[in-house]
């Protein structure tokens, strides 16, 4: 178990928080709804009406008073004075309903998910947790959201929930298990699932898986999503364990919201070039650093990012 430190991270990190991509997108893009936000412009409606624009309703309606206040005029001087209805000074039909069109601006989220192995702890552990605090104290006004899922043993845990909240955070990085195996796999499952499930709650718009590891998996997902035993023949099949981890990357590149970016840390003398198979098979972004202080982290991760958005 390893305390929580301060960790300075570079401050270039944290501009893609407000970095603005080129062309027409409108940077992260917005998130439309009929719900709230700022009201943009007005819509036919589909299903039950929300929320009223009662400009474009009015305008809609405009065009058609005179006749409409005749004909009303008509069949209140030919109805029955007990049943009549009162006449109005402006009627308004189902044809002229029109509904608010509502935007607001996409948050972004950013997973760290973070090899929590033997071999890697040592020296990942207390950057990540620092770069998640940094970012933290600087997404309040761009609405970002961190999130932190360590990888080690046998599953994946969501240590730091989606959140914006800094007092939350300082509380679930006091301490974080280290050592084990490296359930990479379960890692990238739990991280998609967790993007989606921000996503449906309409405050994310991007979401950023950041990978840090070497890339070599050793636990698959039958142990770790089904609770099977963990026995040294399942941890030495290496081909079916690359096998299922590359089809768990091409999951993760058909969604096209969720972008991945993989920080190889592995050792070039014994490679096995698996960290930047998993990043060209989801579609994302590789980068090499075997030395991954908080430095590095900040450098490749603002550069790979900033791209995105």
């Amino acid at each position: 178990m390893f305390e929580a430190e301060d960790t300075i991270v570079d401050p270039e990190l944290l501009d893609f928080m407000t970095t603005q991509k080129s062309g027409g997108s409108g940077g992260r893009g917005l998130i439309f709804s009929q719900e709230r936000g700022r009201y943009i412009k007005a819509m036919l409606p589909r299903g039950k009406v929300q929320r009223l624009a009662v400009d474009a309703t009015m305008r809609a309606s405009a065009p058609y008073q005179k006749p409409r206040r005749l004909r009303a005029q008509e069949a209140f001087a030919a109805g029955d004075p007990a049943t009549r209805k009162p006449l109005r000074k402006v009627y308004i039909e189902q044809t002229d309903v029109r509904i608010k069109r509502m935007a607001r601006k996409a948050g972004a989220l950013v997973i760290f998910c973070v090899d929590a192995s033997g071999s890697m702890a040592l020296n990942r552990m207390n950057a990540c947790k620092g770069a998640c605090m940094n970012m933290l104290a600087e997404a309040y006004q761009s609405r970002d959201q961190i999130c932190l899922i360590p990888f080690q043993g046998e599953r994946a845990e969501v240590l730091l929930p989606p959140t914006k909240s800094i007092s939350m955070a300082k509380k679930r990085l006091e301490v974080m298990p280290c050592g084990g195996g490296s359930p990479l796999a379960h890692a990238l499952t739990v991280a998609m699932r967790t993007g989606i499930n921000a996503q449906k709650t309409g405050d994310v718009g991007k979401v950023v898986i950041v990978a840090i590891t070497d890339g070599r998996a050793n636990v698959p997902l039958c142990v770790s999503e089904d609770g099977e035993e963990l026995t040294p023949e399942l941890q030495k099949d290496k081909v079916a364990l690359k096998e299922e981890l590359m089809a768990v990357a091409k999951q993760l590149r058909g969604i096209g919201s969720i972008n991945l970016v993989v920080l190889d840390t592995e050792n070039k003398f014994i490679s096995t070039g698996s960290a930047k198979e998993l990043a060209e098979s989801a579609g994302g972004k590789y980068h090499y650093i075997p030395k991954a202080d908080e430095a590095s982290i900040s450098a490749v991760t603002k550069g790979a990012i900033s791209t995105m958005f």
